[in-house]
């Protein structure tokens, strides 16, 4: 009789120890092969400006309509179909100013000291043409940036101000950006 309980005892504690170390096993492999995407320097490379004011870190992105819709066509891309699924007003519109325009326009901002995105703002962008032509453009918030189709359609320096709104301040900066050939335009 003592026998079976001893027996009984071990294959519990067998039961209990496997378990148990197929659980940690599975939890350490988890940790390791999950990889966090937070810096969309990842998915397109160096930003054609970035700056640090105060506390914020901006970056911008600025590419053509052509790259945009091929990266919307990738696996990183494949969140942005959510949209699709959406029928409201708001979620087409965004959805169009992403793919409207000869290039995409993509903002980002995070604040340094928390490692965080900025919560509570907006942003708006006015762009001068070459030709003196002044537009102004109301960023969309995305995922975990702004952005927006944009038409730079003349060849020459653009100069882009941008206005971001952070709860009840307000942060400006300028940059150039040229488009030099047609198939930036494209």
């Amino acid at each position: 009789m003592k026998t079976k309980y001893v027996l009984l005892l071990i294959a519990i504690l067998v039961i209990v120890l496997t378990v148990t170390m197929i659980g940690q096993t599975v939890s350490n492999e988890n940790k390791d092969s999950l990889k966090k995407v937070n810096d969309l320097s990842d998915v397109l490379g160096k930003p054609v400006y970035e700056s640090t004011i105060d506390s914020l870190n901006t970056k911008v992105w600025i590419i053509s309509q052509n790259k945009n819709k091929e990266m919307l066509k990738t696996t990183t891309g494949k969140s942005m179909a959510k949209m699709k699924d959406k029928n409201t007003t708001e979620d087409k519109s965004t959805k169009a100013a992403i793919v409207s325009g000869t290039h995409y326009f993509i903002f980002d901002v995070t604040n340094i000291t928390k490692g965080k995105e900025v919560a509570d703002t907006s942003a708006k962008v006015e762009v001068v043409s070459p030709s003196k032509k002044i537009i102004s453009l109301n960023l969309k918030p995305m995922m975990n940036h702004f952005g927006s189709g944009i038409t730079l359609d003349e060849k020459g320096d653009y100069l882009f101000t941008i206005n971001l709104n952070v709860g009840t301040s307000y942060k400006t900066t300028q940059f150039k950006y040229s488009v030099k050939k047609a198939a930036d335009i494209n």
